[in-house]
């Protein structure tokens, strides 16, 4: 997957808490942001990303690939997903969602 050209990057995210505490994750780029609502650190993680992509953009070919490599720990995605999908059983959206990111691609100069 590279930054430079017109790739399309799908990103997994997931965001959960309750009341004032939550806090969402990037599992693809492992970036994670905390806020006081689901659509605050929705929007805080869709700028973090948007930040993050924008520095590698700036980089060598190579250096990208190395960044965009980087995951969250593989118990970290696991239990996320499983999360996601229990909480689709327990009817608890509320608490627990998750989404995709399709940032747009800043071209390599």
């Amino acid at each position: 997957m590279e930054v430079s050209g017109d790739k399309e990057l799908r990103l997994r995210c997931y965001a959960y808490g309750s009341g004032r505490n939550w806090e969402a994750i990037c599992v693809d780029l492992d970036i994670a942001v905390f806020g006081t609502s689901a659509g605050e650190v929705e929007t805080s993680l869709h700028t973090a990303i948007e930040l993050h992509l924008e520095t590698l953009a700036d980089l060598p070919a190579r250096e990208q690939q190395r960044f965009l490599a980087r995951q969250a720990p593989w118990h970290v995605r696991a239990k996320l997903a499983f999360m996601t999908w229990l909480n689709g059983l327990m009817r608890h959206q509320e608490r627990r969602q998750s989404f995709v990111f399709y940032p747009q691609l800043a071209a390599h100069p």
